[in-house]
């Protein structure tokens, strides 16, 4: 098996120079950790759920620039990225500071219920080292043996994804007795979650790495020093509570607030959310409401309470007005929170 290395990146949809610096940082760890060639997961310089900005001017002009400076990151051992063009993601070979365009292509839109596109990865007698070309299709007389398989899922993250993934890739790997990387960008993007957990498969079916749960993460995989074992994916219960501080974290870190507010007593989930973010951003100033709204018994107002006290929480209590006629409790108690949101610079939740 090659020595190959395996990034997972986490991205920012357009945001060229944040991206390029995340894939440059996880390329040279790859290097230090003797890699023969770096493996990143298609559009990790672009961003996945691009939306309009892929529309406005200067997108693209803005895309072959940065895939241009990237590639004069790139030293003796090749990376290997996909990037979009019209015909789709056609996959580029960066080495010392040149591309070299393959003729692999992920059609537009791998979605739905079609199959994870999968490619075959050959040393070849050319400048660039290495071929990439659809699982299959058979190779030129200049080409070796594939060294391993590539698939490139491009799903957002949903219950039972990773796990039904993961057995399709054992699959693949036991059918053809080929190492198989399937590759994943990390993190949130927009209101979608990247999930991360790219994994490593040997030819006869076990995992030998997988990648961290929605963090960027790399690593370096050969035959002679295996680096992981058969351990499961964490359980649907630990995921979902991976996505929910992941969404929250992303969402609350780009939107500039450097405290957020929240009703304590909206819903059955409103404890766990205030938990989590207290877990993932512990320095985040979170106040909790606590509104006086009828039919809420004292003593779940003083359990409330002793929560906020425990978790760091600073806590405000909702009076409402004297009551009028068709007054509206709770819209009246949202809006006295959210003036107090809007005047105290606070993101309410």
């Amino acid at each position: 098996m090659l020595k190959a290395g395996f990034i997972q990146p986490e991205t920012i949809p357009g945001h060229f120079p944040k991206n390029l610096r995340t894939i440059v940082e996880l390329y040279r760890s790859c290097l230090d950790a003797g890699a023969e060639l770096v493996l990143c997961p298609p559009l990790a310089l672009s961003g996945v759920h691009t939306g309009e900005l892929a529309l406005r001017s200067g997108f693209r002009t803005q895309h072959r620039a940065a895939l241009a400076y990237l590639a004069r990151e790139i030293a003796d051992v090749p990376l290997l990225l996909g990037a979009a063009d019209a015909e789709g993601i056609r996959f580029h070979l960066l080495r010392n500071g040149l591309s070299f365009p393959r003729q692999a292509v992920i059609p537009p839109s791998p979605h739905g219920n079609e199959r994870v596109p999968v490619f075959g990865i050959r040393r070849t007698e050319d400048e660039a080292v290495f071929s990439i070309a659809p699982w299959g299709e058979i190779p030129p007389p200049h080409v070796s043996a594939t060294c391993l398989l590539l698939r490139t899922p491009a799903h957002a993250w949903h219950e039972g994804l990773l796990e039904q993934d993961e057995e399709e890739a054992r699959l693949t790997a036991r059918e053809t007795g080929l190492p198989v990387f399937t590759a994943r960008l990390a993190g949130g993007e927009g209101p979608f979650l990247l999930p991360g957990a790219s994994s490593v498969w040997s030819g006869n079916g076990h995992l030998l790495k997988r990648l961290r749960l929605f963090e960027r993460d790399f690593a370096v995989i050969s035959p002679e020093n295996p680096t992981g074992t058969d351990s499961p994916l964490p359980s649907p219960e630990k995921q979902l509570r991976h996505a929910l501080r992941k969404g929250m974290e992303d969402f609350i870190l780009k939107s500039g607030y450097g405290a957020v507010c929240l009703n304590l007593l909206e819903n059955s989930a409103s404890l766990l959310l205030a938990e989590l973010l207290k877990e993932t951003l512990p320095s985040l100033a979170v106040t909790g409401f606590i509104p006086s709204l009828p039919g809420i018994p004292e003593e779940t107002r003083e359990k409330v309470q002793a929560f906020a006290g425990a978790a760091g929480i600073g806590v405000r209590t909702v009076s409402l007005p004297n009551k009028t006629e068709g007054l509206d409790e709770r819209a009246t108690a949202a809006w006295l929170m959210r003036q107090w949101a809007e005047e105290e610079g606070a993101l309410p939740l």
